[in-house]
């Protein structure tokens, strides 16, 4: 393919993926919408040369049901998305310095307040000097100004829609508690504070945006309420 070919393909798909983030932002219900969008991601990688192998090795931390081909894909429960099991709250069973990229996404609000720094300091142990950590969360300045003071009305739908909120005040405490399933959700300043306390310099980016081409076209959401960052290990 030549590079005006590819250029335009990936302008399409990254067209297609932005259409199908809308569709499951307005229909959470329809679950034809993740498994398309999670298939062209991985074109989308392909084809930007995210997916080139030589780099070292890369570990998905919380993968959930998002296998990333090329990348050991960590959780704590076995499906057939993963590669290893580990508790993310604990020491992971990997050795020191043997590990070039991370990336997490919707994984540290999981965890409780010393177990998110716990992981941070395991993912800061792994890294090579040089390595790169992408982590998405939850954005708490973002939830606060644009679910409840800024009550925007995509936001209150998809949280009637899929949290049963009713008005901006449950759906906040929804978004921050999710049935119990988050802990603690971080605003930017506290979350660069630690990352910068083991030693990382932090960069906040855009939705698969990297100066990595293997950590572009990872990201499952971007709802304008998530914090995109990456933190580097000193070279």
């Amino acid at each position: 393919m030549s590079p005006a070919s590819t250029s335009t393909a990936r302008r399409s798909l990254e067209k297609r993926l932005r259409a199908l983030q809308r569709a499951y932002y307005e229909n959470p219900r329809d679950t034809s919408v993740p498994p398309e969008y999670l298939r062209t991601l991985s074109e989308m990688r392909r084809l930007s040369g995210g997916g080139r192998t030589g780099t070292g090795p890369r570990l998905h931390l919380g993968c959930g049901g998002h296998r990333i081909e090329g990348w050991i894909n960590v959780d704590l429960a076995p499906d057939g998305s993963t590669d290893a099991l580990a508790d993310c709250a604990r020491a992971l069973p990997f050795p020191d310095g043997s590990i070039a990229f991370i990336h997490s996404e919707d994984l540290i609000e999981h965890l409780d307040r010393e177990s998110g720094r716990r992981l941070l300091g395991e993912c800061f142990r792994l890294l090579r000097p040089g390595g790169a950590m992408r982590l998405l969360t939850p954005d708490l300045r973002a939830l606060v100004a644009k679910v409840y003071r800024g009550r925007a009305g995509r936001h209150l739908r998809w949280c009637a829609a899929e949290l049963s909120a009713e008005g901006p005040c449950e759906a906040l405490n929804m978004h921050l508690r999710m049935n119990g399933e988050h802990r603690f959700v971080y605003d930017e300043e506290l979350l660069r504070g630690d990352l910068a306390r083991l030693g990382f310099s932090v960069r906040r980016t855009r939705w698969n945006a990297s100066r990595h081409p293997e950590l572009r076209w990872l990201d499952l959401r971007d709802f304008g309420l998530n914090l995109f960052l990456e933190a580097t290990k000193a070279g």
